[in-house]
C-alpha cells in the first residue's frame, strides 16, 4: 500500500497541472496515467491569457511559446485556397490587461513540457502505463486499486482527496454515479493530422488558421489548422454532423479521398503530404450534477464538456486545478477544514456554465457560416455581418479574465457583480475578480500578476503603513501562508486607494477588500483570513 496525500488519476494537461500545483505547495502526491507517453495528437489548440499568466508563474512560458505560433498569427483567413484568394481575415486583439498574451500551440506540446516539468518534481509520483480499477473511500480518505498495464500487478495507494482528471468519458465519474447534463452529442468531427512541408509560405506564420471554402464543388471545404510549428505539422477538420443536423452524417474521408482534398486546400497539387493519424471525435455541452463526491473531486474533462468552438475548454481545466490546488494544499496541512474544499463547486461550476453557452454560440455561428460563405457574392452584406459578428468568437478576453466568484473562498462586499463582457475586460479589485495586472518596476518585467502562487498576498496602497504592519504581524502568527506586497502607486481600477488594502488568494483572486480601516487591522485581517480558509463568502462578525 502506498500512502500520499493527493492521488491524481489522468496526466493530460489537467492532471499534470494539478501535480505542478501541488508540487508548488510541497504536497506529496501520486499520478497515474494509462499512456505510456504524452499524446501524439494535437488535439485542442491554443492557450488563453490566463492560462498563459499561470504558465509565466511557473516558469514555463518560455518554454510552451517555443513549440507555439509566431504572437503575430491572430487571425483566421477565410479563402478560396491557402494560397488563393483570401475574402476575410478576423483578428483576435492583443490585450494590455496582462503581462502575456495568447500563446496559439497545441496541446501535444503543452503536454511535453509539463511532463519534462514534472519529472523535476520534488513531490511527485508519475506512473505512467498504470490504470486505476477500483476505489473506494470513507470519512478519512481513498484507497484505489491502480494495475500496471505490462505486468499485470495490482497495487493499491491510500490518499487523503483523489483528483479525477481522467477525461470527457471519465470512469471515475460514472463510478461514482455522477450524471452529465447537457447537450451529449451536438456533432461529430473528424481530424486529419498530417504532415506537409509549407513552412515557406509567408500566410502560415501570419495566421492561427484557415478556412478554406474552395471554388471547386467536388472539394469538401473545411478548416486547415495550424498544428504546432507552423511548418510541417497540420489538422484538417472535417465535421461529420453538425448541430442542426445531428443524425445527418458525412462519411469518413477515405487516405485516397483526403490527398487531393487538401492539395486543393492549399493550392498545390504536388503537394507532399504523409498522413500521421485521424481522430474522430465528438462536440458535447455538459455538466456534471456534482464536481465532489466525498474525497474525489472532479477537474477537467472530467468536470465539464465545452464545445471547442472559442477554446476554453483545456483552459478552463487550468484554472479548474488553479482554483483547486491551493485549498487542498491548506486541507491536507490541516490549515482548513474539508469544508473548504467545498468552494471549488460553487465557484467554478457558475463561471463553466457561462462558458459552456458562450461556446455554443459560437458554435452556432459556425454552422451558419457555410451557406454565408456559399452566398457571399450574391449576398455580401450578409457576409460581412457574419465575418463582424465572428469577431465575437474570436475576441474573448472578458471571458477569459473576467469572471468573478460570487460565493466561496472569499469575502462579499456587496458591491455589483461586473456584468459579463466576453468580448472586453473591465479590471476590478472586487472580491472574487482577478487582481488587476500592473506593472511594479520601471523596466516592465515584474506585473502583480506574478506575485500570487503558493501564498496569500495583502495588497498595500503605496501609503498603507498600518496595513502593512498589520499584514507582517499576521504573517508571522498565522498557519496560513501569508506575504505582505506594496504597490508603487494606485490607479485605473484600483478601488482601495492608496491608504488601503486587499488581500488576495493564493489563485490570484481578491478574497476580501476591507471597505474602511477598522480600529484593530491586524484582529481584523486575522479573521478575515480565517473565515475565508473556513468557507469564507458572508463577511464575518463586525465586519
Amino acid at each position: 500500500m502506498i500512502d500520499t496525500a493527493v492521488l491524481v488519476v489522468g496526466a493530460g494537461p489537467v492532471g499534470m497541472a494539478m501535480a505542478l500545483v501541488l508540487d508548488r505547495f510541497g504536497i506529496p502526491h501520486v499520478v497515474v496515467e494509462r499512456s505510456l507517453g504524452t499524446t501524439d495528437h494535437p488535439k485542442a489548440h491554443g492557450c488563453m491569457v490566463r492560462t498563459m499568466e499561470h504558465f509565466r508563474v511557473w516558469g514555463l512560458e518560455d518554454a510552451v511559446r517555443a513549440g507555439g505560433l509566431s504572437p503575430q498569427a491572430t487571425g483566421v483567413w477565410f479563402c478560396e485556397s491557402v494560397t488563393g484568394h483570401v475574402f476575410g481575415v478576423p483578428r483576435a486583439r492583443v490585450s494590455a490587461q496582462s503581462p502575456t498574451s495568447v500563446c496559439a500551440v497545441t496541446q501535444d506540446v503543452v503536454e511535453d513540457v509539463l511532463d519534462g516539468s514534472l519529472r523535476k518534481n520534488g513531490h511527485t509520483t508519475l506512473r505512467r502505463g498504470c490504470e486505476l480499477v477500483d476505489l473506494t473511500q470513507d470519512d478519512l480518505g481513498v484507497t484505489a486499486t491502480v494495475r500496471d498495464l505490462a505486468t499485470g500487478e495490482d497495487v493499491g495507494i491510500r490518499a487523503d482527496y483523489l483528483i479525477a482528471c481522467d477525461g470527457a468519458g471519465s470512469r471515475i465519474r460514472r463510478k461514482l454515479g455522477i450524471e452529465l447534463e447537457g447537450h451529449e452529442a451536438m456533432a461529430r468531427v473528424a481530424n486529419y493530422y498530417y504532415r506537409a512541408e509549407v513552412g515557406h509560405l509567408p500566410q502560415v506564420h501570419e495566421a492561427f488558421a484557415f478556412s478554406v471554402w474552395p471554388t471547386d464543388p467536388d472539394v469538401r471545404p473545411g478548416w486547415v489548422t495550424f498544428a504546432g510549428n507552423a511548418g510541417d505539422r497540420w489538422i484538417f477538420t472535417q465535421p461529420v454532423s453538425d448541430m442542426d443536423h445531428p443524425d445527418e452524417e458525412v462519411p469518413v474521408l477515405s487516405e485516397d479521398e483526403l490527398l487531393p482534398t487538401l492539395r486543393a486546400h492549399w493550392g498545390i497539387p504536388d503537394l507532399d503530404i504523409e498522413l500521421l493519424n485521424v481522430k474522430l471525435w465528438r462536440i458535447s455541452a455538459q455538466l456534471p450534477t456534482a464536481l465532489r463526491s466525498g474525497r474525489v473531486i472532479l477537474a477537467g474533462d472530467a468536470a465539464h464538456l465545452i464545445p471547442p468552438s472559442g477554446g476554453l475548454g483545456m483552459n478552463s481545466g487550468f484554472q479548474d486545478v488553479h482554483n483547486l490546488g491551493w485549498k487542498l494544499a491548506l486541507v491536507v496541512g490541516g490549515v482548513a477544514p474539508d469544508a473548504l474544499l467545498d468552494t471549488y463547486e460553487a465557484e467554478r461550476r457558475p463561471v463553466v456554465a457561462g462558458i459552456i453557452e458562450w461556446s455554443k454560440e459560437n458554435g452556432h455561428r459556425m454552422w451558419k457560416m457555410p451557406e454565408v460563405i456559399r452566398r457571399r457574392h450574391e449576398d455580401p452584406e450578409a457576409w460581412r455581418e457574419l465575418l463582424l459578428d465572428f469577431e465575437n468568437h474570436m475576441d474573448s478576453v472578458g471571458q477569459q479574465l473576467g469572471y468573478v466568484y460570487e460565493r466561496g473562498a472569499l469575502v462579499d462586499d456587496g458591491t455589483a457583480v461586473p456584468a459579463m463582457d466576453p468580448q472586453n475586460y473591465w479590471p476590478t479589485d472586487r472580491p472574487g475578480a482577478r487582481f488587476p495586472h500592473m506593472w511594479v518596476d520601471r523596466s516592465l518585467s515584474e506585473s502583480t500578476i506574478d506575485w500570487f502562487d503558493a501564498e496569500f498576498v495583502l495588497v498595500c496602497g503605496p501609503d498603507a503603513h498600518e496595513w502593512r504592519a498589520a499584514g507582517e504581524r499576521v504573517a508571522g502568527e498565522s498557519p496560513v501562508p501569508l506575504r505582505v506586497r506594496t504597490l508603487p502607486t494606485v490607479a485605473g481600477p484600483i478601488a482601495f486607494g492608496a491608504t488601503g488594502a486587499v488581500l488576495v488568494r493564493p489563485d490570484g483572486h481578491v478574497a476580501w477588500r476591507p471597505s474602511e480601516m477598522p480600529d484593530d487591522p491586524t484582529a481584523a485581517l486575522a479573521e478575515a483570513l480565517a473565515h475565508i480558509v473556513a468557507g469564507g463568502t458572508e463577511a464575518p462578525d463586525g465586519d
